[in-house]
């Protein structure tokens, strides 16, 4: 039996090969083995205490009394709360107490293994520890005492309640996500999903468990799936837009899928995870948006085909009334003639003044009527695009000017190689009407000087001038230049019908640009404009350099 060590004196040695296990310890107590058992017991990495079969501590390792606190043997279990304060978990109860498993152990039980924690003077904040309490018997057997085997296990259950509440901390994460988690094994079985998952497709979290990844989509669906698989087999991962689920109830969600592979530490593919995103409102809002759309696109091309249908029916209306109108004003004005050729003798001073009214009246009228029938023709005519050679155009027209009135002098630049896109005939149109109004209300200058080229690029498209030195306008009337018969200066001052610049602005809207002036009075004028505007334009332009 395991005794103390001034019994152990009195044993003799016997051959260890002879002696029954059980009385083996006694053996190693006689003065030759003393030393070596003391020296094993001693280091040993864990705490061991034997005690008698009275409760008496024959022997603690060093670990033994780090662990309890204890610093000496041959004491009374009694002793020990006074002299060392060992206390059990609750810090009432003290020792000696039947909830330590070496009482149970010195009452002949045999206890099982415990993880206790304890609280003493050497450790007050209290360690884990497991224990392993074990009677010893004679081999007639005869209680003998206990031994106690201690091991510290507190950084180990640190590690562990760490490691516990990481788990937790990451499953509360992954239960409260407002994303659907699901995972797949390599035969694609479910093994996990989130709570938040089940309930957007309606089912439990255990009924899921019993699904494959094949159980929740469209039949149809189920060749692409396995396209999936297979790549998520070779370690590719992916995003799948617009993929429909089956719900439980037979129904589908339109779902967003982040998809990827999993492999377990020596790189085998042990299946896939997959965050999943609910679509369905947005899907159902995108649904309504287009079906807007379309509605508004339905209602915008039969609005417009009302429109082109009534700018139509106006056009043809003015350029009727224009052309029934050309006849009775030919009348007025060859009889107005003849009463002024055949009649003279007859009319004095103020019936010949009357008459030579009525016939520019006419005239005028012939203008206007010519004037409708241009416009109109702007937005009848057939828009054909090309490249335009804007240069030539412009070296045409004051050729022409030149031509009608040789005898005035005038300086044209004009500047070289501008090419744009636009139909040849209205760009024609625009620039007779914006360099011949140049021509003339510069016809008082001595030498008229006009100008056709472009602005320095700023970055916002190609913007084009016809600049000159002539009468220019007051700025508060700027808005009445482009609309119909709405004139800057009397007819006295500058013939004109009035339609020339309202003819170029349309013509200009045609080409996806935008007309306008700048002028002072008695200080010319520069009309700009441009073609396929890209952008807004910058508020402040730069000015042409050129002498006009």
């Amino acid at each position: 039996m395991i005794m103390g060590p001034q019994q152990a004196n009195t044993m003799t040695a016997t051959p260890t090969s002879t002696i029954p296990p059980d009385e083996l310890a006694e053996t190693l107590f006689q003065p030759q083995h003393h030393p070596l058992l003391r020296a094993i017991l001693d280091n040993a990495a864990e705490g061991l205490a034997i005690i008698d079969a009275k409760g008496n501590q024959l022997y603690l390792n060093d670990q033994a009394r780090k662990i309890l606190g204890i610093g000496l043997t041959n004491s009374t279990p009694e002793a020990w709360s006074e002299r060392y304060g060992v206390f059990l978990p609750d810090m009432q109860t003290r020792c000696p107490s039947e909830r330590l498993p070496i009482y149970r152990a010195l009452h002949g039980e045999e206890a099982p293994e415990e993880d206790l924690f304890m609280r003493n003077a050497t450790h007050p904040e209290g360690r884990h520890v497991h224990s392993i309490a074990r009677p010893v018997r004679d081999s007639q057997g005869n209680f003998l005492g206990a031994t106690l085997s201690l091991r510290d296990t507190h950084e180990q259950r640190q590690a562990e309640a760490g490691q516990r509440r990481t788990e937790q901390r990451f499953e509360q994460l992954v239960e409260s996500a407002q994303e659907g988690l699901w995972s797949v094994d390599e035969n694609s079985r479910t093994n996990y999903v989130n709570r938040y998952f089940a309930q957007m497709l309606g089912y439990t979290v255990e009924e899921l468990m019993e699904k494959t990844l094949f159980d929740i989509i469209r039949p149809e669906d189920i060749p692409l799936m396995h396209q999936y698989v297979e790549d998520r087999r070779r370690g590719r991962s992916a995003v799948l837009n617009d993929f429909r689920l089956v719900r439980k109830d037979g129904t589908f969600i339109w779902t967003l899928v982040s998809t990827g592979p999993l492999h377990d530490e020596t790189g085998k593919y042990i299946g896939a995870m997959a965050m999943i995103t609910d679509i369905t409102q947005r899907r159902e809002a995108e649904e309504k948006v287009r079906q807007l759309n379309a509605e508004l696109e339905r209602r915008i091309a039969e609005r417009t085909a009302q429109l082109e249908f009534s700018n139509r029916e106006l056009e043809a209306f003015a350029y009727s009334v224009a052309h029934d109108l050309r006849a009775p004003l030919r009348s007025i004005s060859n009889f107005t003639l003849a009463l002024s050729e055949d009649c003279t003798d007859k009319l004095d001073a103020t019936g010949l003044d009357y008459l030579q009214r009525i016939r520019a009246s006419s005239q005028r009228m012939a203008e206007l009527i010519d004037g409708i029938l241009a416009l109109s023709r702007v937005n009848r005519t057939e828009f054909v695009e090309t490249d335009v050679n804007l240069s030539g155009i412009a070296r045409s027209v004051s050729e022409q000017l030149q031509r009608w009135q040789p005898e005035r002098a005038a300086r044209f630049q004009l500047q070289d190689a501008l090419v744009d896109r636009g139909d040849s005939q209205l760009l024609r149109l625009v620039l007779e009407n914006l360099m011949g109004n140049s021509w003339k209300f510069t016809r008082e200058r001595q030498v008229a000087e006009i100008e056709f080229g472009t602005l320095p690029d700023n970055g916002t498209g190609r913007i084009y001038y016809v600049k000159d030195n002539g009468a220019g306008f007051d700025m508060a009337y700027q808005k009445k230049l482009f609309g119909v018969f709405q004139r800057l200066h009397t007819q006295q001052e500058f013939e004109g019908n009035g339609v020339g610049l309202a003819t170029v602005q349309r013509i200009i809207r045609r080409h996806g640009g935008r007309v306008w002036a700048e002028g002072q009075v008695g200080q010319g004028a520069v009309f700009y404009f441009t073609l396929h505007e890209p952008t807004a334009l910058p508020s402040t332009l730069p000015r042409p350099t050129g002498s006009a």
